[in-house]
């Protein structure tokens, strides 16, 4: 399946479904070796069949994004079954419902920066050094519209999220000189399973293949001057 990362290791987290699954099944389909990194085997496993069916290569590495040591394992992994890593898609994330700031109650908080920030900063500590070892890479990590302009009952998560951005453009100013471009994608609402039947399920929302395809263009060479940016992709909504 020959294409933009033809030869090319992927790693995707959150890739069991939404668009994780999408951007695992798009990278495949040009060519990469995805590792879909998931805490769901089930459907995990799922995207990994997904992607053989298409004719492509994927395998499933189960991991809890907020443990460091899991991280590092899923890296490891990668490098030690594929030969290397070329490409990251930092995906892995949740939601909560919304609430005022006065009614959050510390675990709550604690729990969304550990899964949406903290995840990402481990995520980036151990794959740089990877791909600094192929010369280079390419890393997107997913933010969100609330990471850039905030919301109203979703204060922890929008702090994690605009953490994300500070965590790329830091990233971007490291190591982009040395070959590794880390760039953030910041959707709207899509229609995956964190967003249907919630308070965020409206009509107006993305697939979740229209985030993969600007994920899969931030990866690819087509981008190779591109670094440290926050890409909104909202349909010219606002979410």
């Amino acid at each position: 399946m020959a294409g933009r990362f033809e030869g090319k290791v992927a790693i995707v987290t959150g890739g069991a479904s939404g668009i994780g699954r999408a951007t695992s099944l798009r990278l495949a389909s040009e060519g990469a070796s995805v590792l879909v990194a998931d805490r769901d085997e089930p459907m995990g496993t799922e995207t990994v069949a997904m992607v053989e069916a298409a004719g492509g290569t994927a395998s499933f590495e189960r991991i809890d994004v907020r443990s460091e040591d899991s991280v590092a394992g899923m890296v490891a992994t990668a490098v030690e079954r594929y030969g290397g890593l070329d490409v990251a898609h930092n995906n892995a994330g949740v939601v909560d419902r919304v609430m005022r700031i006065t009614e959050m109650g510390a675990d709550r908080w604690d729990r969304m920066i550990a899964t949406n920030l903290s995840s990402v900063f481990y995520c980036l500590k151990h794959e740089i050094p990877a791909m600094l070892e192929r010369g280079g890479g390419s890393i997107v990590n997913t933010s969100s519209g609330a990471g850039l302009h905030g919301g109203a009952g979703l204060a922890h998560y929008s702090a994690a999220k605009h953490g994300v951005i500070g965590l790329t453009r830091s990233a971007s100013d490291e190591f982009a000189r040395e070959g590794v471009r880390v760039n953030a994608v910041c959707p709207g609402l899509v229609d995956t399973p964190l967003v249907q039947g919630s308070v965020f399920d409206v009509d107006f929302k993305a697939d979740p293949s229209q985030i993969a395809e600007v994920v899969a263009w931030l990866l690819s060479d087509d981008s190779s001057w591109v670094s440290g940016q926050p890409i909104e992709v909202n349909g010219g909504g606002r979410g």
